[in-house]
């Protein structure tokens, strides 16, 4: 049984307003609260990720600034090689942010070459979450300290890698962000800061709403790939396993069924799925009446919008209807 989100998060359907209407009621607000700095060339700012130019573009609102992003949906970090346009946008960049060379070692050598670049890994205070196992416990879930993991691809990092997915570090990245980006338009300072004080509220905000909304929700739920921790622990949430760490490694037959039997003892009602692992693989570990299963696209190719806090906002919604699930 696949979720769909509330209307009120899918795209509008035709309206009985007329365009001059919702252009009045929507667009004019904008305008006005914001200062336009049309008059200076736009900052090129090229970001590895989507997620990354979500951050951006909400602390950067009202600016003369162009986000490119390097990955295409469909791709992962973990294979992806720069096309000859890639190579040239990263050397006339203003400016460059990526997640480091744990998670994105393709880009190493070109990053090296940019006018400017800011990685998001290296940024002191970011919360570093362990690697866990696919059968999730519950000490395990928030336990900070390392442990044993099974082969999952960041491995070598030492640490979960979907660190974007984290509000806290996301306040981190749009600190670090603050400062560069008032150096290259000093004439924006003040909308940067406004505009980090308004991501941080809004961010704040709907967590501490969100986990009063989970805290009266006791339903367990499953994840398809092990890439929400960060979520989880922002939502004070915990799943009870992942199909698999790797969607690059396919799960073998005792693991499945490990999974399976979790799913009837623990009386699991849904999973959040993300497009990396295959309906069919689900359907290997789903029970009678089947599991909801409800779509999270860690790269938030799945969100049509363009700031950081709207996207997680839905990533939210979409653990509570998990964690709700019958």
């Amino acid at each position: 049984m696949l979720y769909r989100l509330p209307s009120c998060l899918r795209a509008p359907s035709r309206r009985l307003f007329s365009l001059s209407a919702l252009f009045i009621l929507f667009c004019m607000p904008l305008f006005l609260a914001r200062p336009v700095l049309a008059q200076t060339p736009p900052l090129q700012v090229v970001v590895s990720v989507r997620p990354v130019a979500l951050v951006v573009q909400e602390l950067t609102q009202g600016m003369p600034v162009q986000v490119k992003t390097l990955l295409p949906q469909g791709a992962t970090p973990h294979d992806y090689a720069l096309k000859p346009s890639d190579i040239k946008a990263i050397a006339a960049a203003d400016l460059v942010v990526w997640m480091g060379q744990a998670g994105e070692p393709y880009l190493k050598g070109a990053v090296a070459k940019a006018k400017r670049a800011l990685d998001w890994s290296a940024q002191p205070g970011l919360i570093r979450l362990p690697l866990r196992s696919t059968l999730h416990e519950g000490h395990e879930a928030h336990d900070h300290h390392g442990h044993e993991h099974e082969g999952h691809d960041h491995g070598a990092a030492g640490y979960d890698l979907h660190f974007w997915m984290s509000m806290d570090n996301a306040l981190l990245l749009a600190q670090a962000l603050q400062p560069v980006l008032a150096g290259l338009l000093p004439q924006a300072e003040a909308t940067l800061a406004q505009n980090q004080a308004q991501m941080q509220q809004r961010l704040q905000q709907q967590r501490l709403q969100t986990r009063g909304l989970l805290a009266q929700a006791k339903g367990a739920f499953l994840l398809s790939h092990d890439a929400y921790h960060y979520l989880e622990e922002d939502l004070d949430t915990f799943s009870d396993g992942a199909i698999t760490l790797d969607p690059e490694i396919k799960p073998g037959i005792k693991h499945l069924m490990a999974i399976k039997a979790r799913v009837q003892e623990h009386n699991i009602g849904c999973v959040l799925t993300d497009p990396t692992v295959s309906n069919a693989l689900l359907d290997k570990v789903d029970r009678t009446p089947p599991l909801t299963r409800v779509a999270i696209d860690p790269l938030a190719w799945d969100y049509p919008g363009a700031l950081y806090s709207e996207w997680l906002s839905s990533a939210y919604v979409k653990v509570v209807v998990c964690a709700t699930a019958p």
